[in-house]
C-alpha cells in the first residue's frame, strides 16, 4: 500500500532519473537493494514522530534528511538548527555514521522497527526543563473547529391538564455563536404560563459575552451572570463583568446551579430523581426556579445521596445532594478565583430583575501545599456584606481530612454561618471503612446577595454522621445519623442501619430506622430490591414503613444514538397520596422527544383525580464552514459531516458503526449529519463513515481528534475527488518485483502531494488518492525505472491496472 508522507522525495521531482544521493554509502551498500520505511523515532521511551528511512536485508540504514531533520528540531538549540542543517543541506539521505560524526547518534532497531536517540552532544542540545515527566502520549489533533459558527436549540413545550385542557404551548430557545475567541450566547424563549399571562410572553433567562484564556484556565464574561463562591457563601447571580480561573469554570454547565446553603436553582424545567446508595427514592417534575433542599436534607442527610437532573433539551446531570458539597481539591501552588461587579438580581421571574447600586461578588483559594487549601470570599452591596474563609487539612500526625469554613454578614441584620466537617477512609475493596462527620449551622439574620431570590431565611442547623465498611465482596453496611433543627418547622432526628447485598441478579437491601419528625413513625423498617432485566433496564421496588412510603417501577435507560428510547414507569403510594405515572424518552435523528403522564388521587380508589400530560420536543439548526445542519438540541459544541458530491448517493454517519445501525447522526434528505455532544476542552474522537456510497470508495481515515473551545463548531467532508485507489501487479523482466520501493508523483494533479510507493513480497501494490483523468509517475530506486498510470475521466473507485510490466535500462 502507498504510505500518505509530507517529506516524500522532493528531490525526484524532476523527470530525469533517480539522483544518487549526496551521502556516499559504505561500499557493502552498493550491491544491495534499499527497501523505504517509515519508522518511529524515540527519545527516552518518547515517541516523536515517524521519519522515512531506507533499510537493507543486511541491516544497513539511512536517514531522509528533511523528515529527520523535522523531528530532530524541538531536541536542537537554535544555533544548532542552523549549523547541523547546513551540514547535510545538499543531501537526499545520511547515514547513522555521518550523523554521529555531526555529534547525534541514532540507532535503528530491526527487531521493533525503530528509531532511537542515543545521544545529542551538549553543544547542540535544546535547553530542558527539569520537573515531572508526562508520560502520556496524547494523540495529536487532527482538525480546528471553524472561525466562526452558531446554533440555535428550539424546543416546543405542549401540556395537557387533566387530560381536557390544552394550555398554550411555549418555546424554548437557547444558542450561541462563536467568532474565533469570543462567544455570544442567549437562553431564553416564548410562554405566557412564565410570564404570567402578562405582555408578549416572550422572556430572557440569560445572555452573555464570554471569552476563554485556556492556557491560564481563566474566562472574562459580561451579561446575565452566575458567579461561584465558597460553599458556605455560595456565589451570586448579576448583571454585569467578572473574571473566572479554575478548573470548574471550564468543566460545563449543568442544568442545576448552587445558590446558596440550602438552595438550588433549576435553569429549565426539569426531572429530578432523588438517589440515595445508588436507588431511586424519588422522581420529581419540577418547573424551572429556585428551590430549599433542607427538607431533604432532613429526610436524606448523611447518606450518599445525589440529585439526578434532565432538562427539557436532554442534559443531564449528576449532582451531590450537599448543598455544601465541593469537589474540587487543588494541589500545592494551585489557585482559582473568580470577581464579578455587576447589579443583583433581585428576583427569579421571567427575565432577570436587577436593582439598587452595584455590587461586588469575589473569592479566592489556593492550595498553600498539598495538605492544606485556604479560602475566602467577599460579597458587598448597599443592603449586605459578606465575609468568609475556609480551610481543609490533612494533618501528618492525624489521620483524615478535616474542614472548617465560616462567614458573617451584615446589612438589615447581623448573621453568621458555620460549618465542620471530619471525613476517614481506611483501606479499600473488602477491607474499606468509611466515616464522617458534619455539622452545618446557619443564623436566622445570616444573608448573602443570592438570599433575594432564594426566598425567607431561616435558622437551621443540621449535624450528620455516616460510617460504610463492607462485610465482603458482595455486602456493605451503612449506618448513620441525622438532626436536623429549624425553630417552629419540620425539626427532625434519626438513626439508621442498613445492610446492602449486591449479586449478578439482584441487589437487596433491608434496614431499620427509628427517629422523630413530622406526619412519621417513631420506628419503622427499610426494604428495597434491585432487578437486572437486561444491559440497560431495571425492575426496583423499596419500602419505609416509619413514612409509610412504598414504590415499584421499571427503568430502561436510554443512549445517546439515533432511534434509541427509553422510560420509566411506576406507581408511587404514601399516607395521603398515590400516584401512577410514565415517563418516555426518544432520541430522534434530527430532534429529542420527551413525553410524560401522571395521574394521582389521595388514595389508589381516585387515582384519576388529577392528571396531566407533557410532550417536549427539541431540534438545532447550526452552522460552520459555509454548511447549515439540523439535528438534536446541542450541549456544547457539533459538528456538521456532509459527503463530498463523488461519493453520492452516499450518506455521512456520525459515530458508532454502520453494521450494527449505532450512530450519533446520519446525513439525509434534511443536509449534512450534525453531531452535538462534543465537550469543550476535552480531547475527543469524531468518528465517521460513508453508508451506501460507492464500491471501493475511499473516505479518509475514518476518525478526527479534536479538542473543542467552548461553544465551538467543526466542518468535515467525507470524501475528496482523489477518490480512486489504483492496483495491480508489478514484474520485472517477467519476474513478481518482490519488496521494490520507490515514489509516486502527478504531472498534472497539483493537489497530489507526493507518495513513497513499494510492493509486497508477491509483487503486489496499491496506490491511493488519485482523481479520475489525472496522469502519474512512478518511479523505482532500485532498479531505476519508470512508469506511467493514467486515470480515465469516469474511472471507478478501484482502477484495476492488471500486470504491469517493467524491463530495467540495463537489462535492455
Amino acid at each position: 500500500m502507498a504510505l500518505q508522507s509530507p517529506y516524500a522525495y522532493a528531490a525526484m521531482q524532476d523527470q530525469g532519473p533517480p539522483v544518487p544521493p549526496a551521502a556516499t554509502p559504505p561500499p557493502a551498500a552498493k550491491t544491495q537493494r534499499w527497501t523505504q520505511l517509515q519508522l518511529p523515532l524515540v527519545r527516552n521511551g518518547q515517541l516523536s514522530g515517524d521519519i522515512i528511512a531506507e533499510v537493507t536485508p543486511d541491516g544497513l540504514v539511512r536517514f531522509e534528511r528533511a523528515s529527520l531533520m523535522e523531528r530532530l528540531l524541538p531536541y536542537l538549540s537554535p544555533s544548532a538548527r542552523e549549523t547541523f542543517g547546513a551540514s547535510f543541506a545538499q543531501a537526499t539521505f545520511v547515514t547513522p555514521e555521518e550523523l554521529d560524526a555531526a555529534g547525534i547518534v541514532l540507532r535503528y532497531n530491526p527487531a521493533l522497527l525503530e528509531v532511537s536517540i542515543e545521544r545529542i552532544d551538549p553543544n547542540l542540545a535544546a535547553v530542558q526543563t527539569l520537573g515531572p515527566v508526562i508520560t502520556e502520549s496524547r494523540v495529536p489533533v487532527t482538525r480546528q473547529p471553524e472561525d466562526f459558527s452558531a446554533y440555535l436549540n428550539v424546543v416546543g413545550d405542549f401540556r395537557l391538564e387533566d387530560f381536557e385542557t390544552f394550555e398554550d404551548p411555549g418555546i424554548l430557545v437557547f444558542g450561541a455563536a462563536r467568532f474565533r475567541g469570543v462567544v455570544v450566547e442567549f437562553d431564553g424563549g416564548y410562554d405566557r404560563s412564565i410570564t404570567g399571562g402578562q405582555g408578549s410572553g416572550f422572556y430572557r433567562r440569560a445572555a452573555r459575552a464570554v471569552y476563554d484564556e485556556v492556557d491560564k484556565l481563566r474566562r472574562w464574561s459580561a451579561g446575565d451572570l452566575q458567579l461561584s463562591g465558597i460553599p458556605v457563601m455560595a456565589g451570586a447571580l448579576i448583571g454585569g463583568v467578572a473574571v473566572e480561573k479554575g478548573r470548574r469554570v471550564f468543566s460545563g454547565a449543568g442544568p442545576v446551579t448552587q445558590l446558596g446553603s440550602q438552595q438550588i436553582l433549576l435553569d429549565r424545567d426539569s426531572t429530578v430523581e432523588v438517589m440515595v446508595d445508588g436507588q431511586q427514592v424519588q422522581t420529581l417534575q419540577l418547573a424551572a426556579g429556585p428551590y430549599d433542599l433542607s427538607q431533604l436534607t432532613a429526610q436524606y442527610g448523611g447518606r450518599n445521596a445525589q440529585l439526578f437532573v434532565t432538562d427539557v433539551t436532554g442534559r443531564r446531570q449528576l449532582a451531590s445532594f450537599d448543598p455544601f458539597f465541593d469537589p474540587v481539591d487543588l494541589g500545592s501552588g494551585e489557585d482559582e478565583y473568580s470577581a464579578g461587579v455587576g447589579f443583583v438580581a433581585r428576583a427569579f421571574e421571567a427575565s432577570p430583575k436587577y436593582g439598587g447600586l452595584p455590587a461586588f461578588s469575589g473569592f479566592y483559594r489556593r492550595g498553600m501545599t498539598n495538605r492544606m487549601l485556604l479560602g475566602g470570599a467577599l460579597q458587598l452591596s448597599e443592603d449586605v456584606q459578606v465575609a468568609g474563609a475556609e480551610v481543609i487539612v490533612s494533618p501528618n500526625k492525624i489521620p483524615g481530612r478535616i474542614e472548617f469554613s465560616g462567614a458573617v454578614s451584615t446589612g438589615d441584620d447581623f448573621g453568621y454561618s458555620l460549618r465542620g466537617a471530619y471525613s476517614l477512609q481506611v483501606g479499600t475493596g473488602m477491607q474499606g471503612r468509611q466515616f464522617s462527620i458534619s455539622a452545618d449551622y446557619r443564623s436566622k439574620g445570616f444573608q448573602t446577595l443570592t438570599d433575594a431570590i432564594a426566598g425567607d431565611r431561616f435558622e437551621t442547623l443540621n449535624v450528620t454522621a455516616n460510617y460504610a465498611q463492607s462485610l465482603g465482596e458482595q455486602t456493605t453496611l451503612v449506618a448513620g445519623a441525622n438532626w436536623f433543627h429549624r425553630p417552629g418547622f419540620n425539626s427532625s432526628h434519626s438513626v439508621y442501619a442498613d445492610v446492602i447485598h449486591r449479586t449478578e441478579k439482584f441487589r437487596v437491601t433491608a434496614g431499620v430506622e427509628y427517629g422523630k419528625g413530622l406526619n412519621e413513625n417513631n420506628f419503622g423498617v427499610r426494604l428495597g430490591l434491585t432487578v437486572p432485566l437486561g444491559r440497560r433496564t431495571r425492575a426496583e421496588a423499596n419500602y419505609n414503613s416509619r413514612r409509610e412510603q412504598s414504590r415499584a417501577f421499571v427503568t430502561r435507560s436510554y443512549e445517546d444514538r439515533v432511534g434509541s428510547f427509553g422510560y420509566d414507569v411506576g406507581i408511587r403510594r404514601s399516607r395521603n397520596d398515590a400516584t401512577v405515572d410514565a415517563i418516555a424518552n426518544y432520541v430522534g435523528n434530527r430532534f429529542y422527544a420527551r413525553g410524560s403522564v401522571t395521574s394521582g388521587g389521595p388514595g389508589f380508589g381516585d387515582i384519576d383525580e388529577r392528571q396531566q400530560a407533557r410532550l417536549q420536543v427539541g431540534t438545532s439548526i447550526a452552522f460552520a464552514g459555509g454548511d447549515v445542519g439540523i439535528g438534536r438540541p446541542i450541549n456544547d459544541s457539533f459538528v456538521i459531516a456532509k459527503p463530498h458530491e463523488s461519493a453520492e448517493p452516499g450518506q455521512v454517519v456520525l459515530g458508532r458503526s454502520i453494521q450494527d445501525k449505532r450512530f450519533d447522526a446520519q446525513s439525509g434528505a434534511l443536509g449534512p449529519a450534525l453531531g452535538g455532544r462534543l465537550q469543550s476542552y476535552t480531547r475527543q474522537n469524531v468518528i465517521y463513515d460513508l453508508m451506501d456510497g460507492p464500491v471501493g470508495y475511499d473516505i479518509g481515515t475514518g476518525i478526527d481528534t479534536v479538542e473543542p473551545p467552548y461553544r465551538s463548531g467543526y466542518n468535515i467532508t467525507v470524501g475528496s475527488d482523489a477518490n480512486v485507489t489504483a492496483y495491480g501487479v508489478l514484474k520485472i523482466e517477467g519476474a513478481p518485483a518482490s519488496l521494490v520501493a520507490g515514489s509516486i508523483s502527478s504531472t498534472d494533479d497539483e493537489a497530489f502531494t507526493n507518495q513513497p510507493f513499494f510492493t509486497n513480497s508477491v509483487g503486489r501494490f496499491a496506490i491511493m488518492g488519485l482523481r479520475p483523468g489525472k496522469t502519474y509517475q512512478v518511479r523505482l530506486t532500485e532498479p531505476a525505472a519508470i512508469y506511467t498510470i493514467e486515470v480515465p475521466a469516469k474511472s471507478e473507485p478501484l482502477y484495476q491496472l492488471g500486470e504491469i510490466l517493467i524491463t530495467p535500462p540495463a537489462a535492455k
